[in-house]
């Protein structure tokens, strides 16, 4: 789309947090097998993916629903929870889909700003009680931000909300934080509270538009009613089967996406640049000022390589970069240097 919009030729897509190191072999030959049978329908209830999810949640399935992806969710949940006459709280900069949503079901919805780069909770609450929410909308970790406030702060999060809003947490990233910082399925399930996940970054299918909500089977039947048959194909589910059941895989993806924030970290700040704290499959960069966020952004797309250029309230100049391996990694950060050094260059009396 962005090819399309600019003219330009990507090289280096890295401005929509896409899986840079790709699905494990495992799931390709599932994918291959799988296309055999695409002429048929895929089960609804989708039994066997959601048994194998809720052995790994340790949880019962009744309390595992599988759907089209986040953003599918989040349209699930809106259908389900919101509407006209009701109303929804989310962060001024955060994931922009939730509140799209929410607007376009004829909801409310009340935004409020970041604290320190990141998701005010304490904020999320108190506006939850102005205006009787009936949906709160994190994203934990956050995008764009990247930063994690993790489980223990989730929780007071839930139990700080008025007893019958329904508290939402986007945790697309969530396989990028450590165990202890994770939710875990129990937590999730005892309290009002749907837990989002996708297959699209830690397991690489973002092309395939899968993932599942852990929550209460009260709360996913209420959820249900925003639902669609037939939404989730056969293809998607037997590569998400596969993607489970490559442990290893996801275990390198995780190690290597940390070292590539460590090294893009040191490797920026050499080069004046500061990487925000983060647990996700990308960086958020802030530069000395917005004028350098928007020359980078734009002197790294005509060399090939597209990153975010965030212009939301309080990351407004900040870049957005997609962790990958570390031959890609050197390419990004030789170019970064290259078109700094040429803004300095252009500069100069």
């Amino acid at each position: 789309m962005t090819e399309r919009a600019t003219g330009l030729r990507a090289r280096e897509r890295l401005s929509t947090n896409e899986n840079e190191f790709g699905p494990s072999g495992e799931v390709i030959r599932a994918i291959h097998t799988a296309a055999a049978e695409a002429h048929r329908y895929p089960d609804c209830e989708h039994f066997a993916l959601r048994e194998r999810l809720a052995a790994g949640l340790r949880t019962g399935r009744d309390t595992v629903m599988v759907g089209p992806g986040v953003d599918g969710l989040l349209a699930m949940t809106t259908r389900g929870f919101l509407g006209a006459g009701r109303t929804a709280v989310t962060s001024e900069s955060t994931y922009p889909t939730f509140g799209y949503f929410a607007r376009a079901a004829g909801s409310d919805v009340h935004a409020v700003p970041y604290r320190a780069d990141a998701p005010d909770l304490r904020a999320l609450a108190r506006r939850a009680h102005e205006c009787r929410a009936d949906v709160v909308y994190l994203a934990d970790p956050d995008n764009p931000g990247g930063g994690s406030h993790g489980a223990a702060a989730v929780l007071a999060l839930a139990r700080a909300l008025p007893a019958a809003t329904l508290l939402v947490v986007d945790g697309a990233y969530a396989e990028y934080q450590s165990p202890a910082e994770r939710l875990s399925a129990r937590q999730v399930t005892g309290t009002r509270m749907l837990w989002l996940r996708t297959f699209s970054k830690a397991h690489a299918l973002a092309g395939l538009r899968i993932g599942y909500a852990v929550g209460d089977r009260s709360l996913l039947d209420a959820l249900a009613r925003g639902a669609e048959h037939y939404v989730v194909g056969r293809v998607a589910e037997a590569a998400a089967l596969a993607s489970l059941d490559a442990e290893a895989h996801l275990a390198r993806v995780i190690e290597q996406t940390a070292e590539g924030r460590a090294h893009y970290t040191a490797a920026l700040g050499r080069l004046g640049l500061s990487v925000l704290p983060g647990t996700t499959n990308f960086v958020t960069v802030r530069p000395a000022d917005p004028a350098t966020g928007e020359h980078l952004a734009g002197a790294l797309a005509a060399r090939g390589i597209f990153v975010r250029h965030l212009k939301v309230p309080d990351l407004a100049g900040c870049l957005r970069i997609t962790i990958g391996p570390a031959g890609q990694r050197a390419r990004v950060l030789d170019a970064i240097a290259r078109c700094l050094e040429g803004r300095i260059a252009a500069a100069a009396p």
